[in-house]
Formats: structure tokens, sequence, C-alpha cells
């Protein structure tokens, strides 16, 4: 009969966890960050801020916004793709925005109403509050007739 000798566990290697986990797992938060920034990437539209010689080209439209204002994006966005000629005060940075924005929600311009929220618009003798195309068409439109 022949003797066996038992073999010693510390001298067989082991058996390494397959690397394919790690790497799908890598692969799924590099696609979901990918949708992330995808989804909240903005490209940049500069605003067009008034100044003496913005508001000398008698705009169409004179907003009153903010730079993180989601919706002021979305009228700038739309002024220049559509060239509408335009100038912005900002109610943060700027003193007659701040000013403008104080005074159009003051008691006495508006009694008994909320603050309007921004965009302000002012597009001939109309004056609106927020975001919307038609409207703006509707303002651009009627004010041309005038």
């Amino acid at each position: 009969m022949t003797e066996q000798t038992p073999i010693d566990s510390s001298e067989t290697p082991k058996a390494k966890p397959p690397r394919r986990r790690r790497a799908n797992g890598l692969l799924i938060l590099s696609l979901f960050a990918l949708i992330i920034f995808a989804i909240a990437y903005k490209p940049s539209v500069d605003a067009v801020y008034c100044n003496a010689e913005t508001l000398s080209s008698k705009p169409d439209v004179i907003m009153l916004g903010a730079s993180w204002c989601p919706y002021c994006y979305k009228a700038r966005k739309y002024f220049v793709t559509n060239e509408i000629n335009y100038c912005e005060y900002d109610i943060e940075d700027d003193a007659q925005g701040t000013q403008r924005y104080a005074q159009i929600n003051s008691s006495s311009s508006n009694p008994g109403m909320q603050p309007l929220g921004i965009p302000i618009l002012f597009i001939g003798d109309y004056l609106f509050s927020g975001f919307d195309e038609t409207r703006i068409e509707q303002a651009l439109a009627a004010t041309e007739a005038l």
C-alpha cells in the first residue's frame, strides 16, 4: 500500500474572485454618470445685459431675470434662436434690476397680488411673468401691429 501525504492547504493557490463583477459595476456607474450629464447639460447662452448701448437699439424685449433661473435660460435661448432683440437686467447682480423688480412687486403696483416670479418680460405695453413662447409671440405681434 502506498502512503499518502496530506496536502497542506496553505500550498494550494486560492481561487481569485472574478474581476468581471467590478468591471460591470464601473461600466454601469459610468453610463449612469453619462446619462445624468447629458440630461443636465445646457449649452451656454450669454445674457445680453441692458446698458446705454443695448437700450439705444430699442430692444423688442426687456427681461428681469437671474443667472440661476432655468426659465430665464429658456427665454434667453428662445430670444437668441429666434433673433429677437432683447436685453436683461439681473435682479441680483444689477442695482437697476433689483430696483425694478422691487418696484414691480411693491404693494402699490399690484395691490393684493403675490410677488411676480422671474423672468418678468416687458414687450411694448405688455408685462408678464414666466416664460411662455405663445404669449411672447402674441405680444411681439401685437407690438408690431401698432
